[in-house]
């Protein structure tokens, strides 16, 4: 059995897109691949070629500018987990990398593999969603475009991304000096596991950028993950922490209503 019929390795970006956009839904990009192999073994996907983009230079960087971190389509679960800036300022993120498989899956899989597969079980999807991440994606007919993660699933596998367009930056906005963040996962054992919820939260402070929660919260973003066809918010308990103190019991209140 052949999972596809032609294998292409382009040494250039221009090269890719040139390629999707010659093939177009018959063609897929492959970088870790620790997705795509599984669906094409299991007949969840069919395709007839596959474009290899990890000869191109310069897409395994995390970049940092204006207290943005940019995370290239090549990035590694293990580079994220890792990496000292996104450890020390996108937490959420950085848990949730840790969380994904084994060391042999974080070293191989891509974070923008596990965006662009689109399972709403994807722990990475979380804390992007709750950091108010974008993925810029781009063509050889239309060029780059944005688009917030938040508005970038359509459902369960589904994606805005178009069959000529690549991935080929995460932005991720990093916590400033009043914000704080977490990621958490349940799953039906404690390593290599598919989430049954995950949650991503990001409250910010109006204190002083040392003690921010001594006065009430002013903003507060939940996600959550594996409950729904795709990652959603949790409004109603992010109004409930809004002005709060963060009391046990207002954390209750806000934890019922995101259940």
């Amino acid at each position: 059995m052949h999972l596809w019929y032609e294998y292409h390795a382009p040494a250039s970006l221009d090269e890719a897109l040139a390629l999707l956009a010659e093939q177009g839904e018959r063609a897929r990009i492959i970088a870790g691949g620790t997705d795509l192999i599984i669906e094409l073994d299991r007949g969840v996907r069919h395709l007839e070629r596959v474009v290899d983009i990890t000869r191109i230079a310069g897409l395994d960087e995390i970049r940092v500018e204006d207290d943005v971190a940019h995370v290239g389509p090549l990035v590694t679960h293990n580079q994220v987990a890792n990496d000292g800036v996104i450890l020390a300022l996108g937490f959420p993120l950085a848990q949730a990398a840790w969380e994904v498989g084994a060391p042999q899956l974080r070293n191989r899989g891509t974070v923008a593999g596990n965006l662009i597969t689109a399972s709403p079980a994807n722990d990475t999807i979380t804390p992007l969603m709750a950091l108010g991440a974008a993925v810029t994606l781009t063509s050889a007919a239309r060029g780059p475009r944005t688009v917030p993660l938040a508005q970038f699933y359509r459902g369960v596998r589904e994606t805005e991304l178009q069959p000529d367009e690549m991935l080929v930056d995460i932005i991720v906005p990093l916590l400033d000096r009043n914000q704080r963040g977490t990621f958490l996962k349940l799953a039906l054992r404690q390593a290599q596991a598919i989430s049954v919820v995950n949650v991503a939260v990001v409250l910010t402070g109006a204190g002083d950028p040392d003690e921010p929660f001594q006065l009430p919260v002013s903003d507060v973003r939940i996600a959550l993950g594996s409950v729904a066809p795709t990652i959603i918010r949790a409004p109603a308990a992010e109004r409930e922490l809004v002005g709060s103190h963060l009391t046990e019991r207002e954390i209750s209140g806000a934890a019922a209503l995101a259940a």
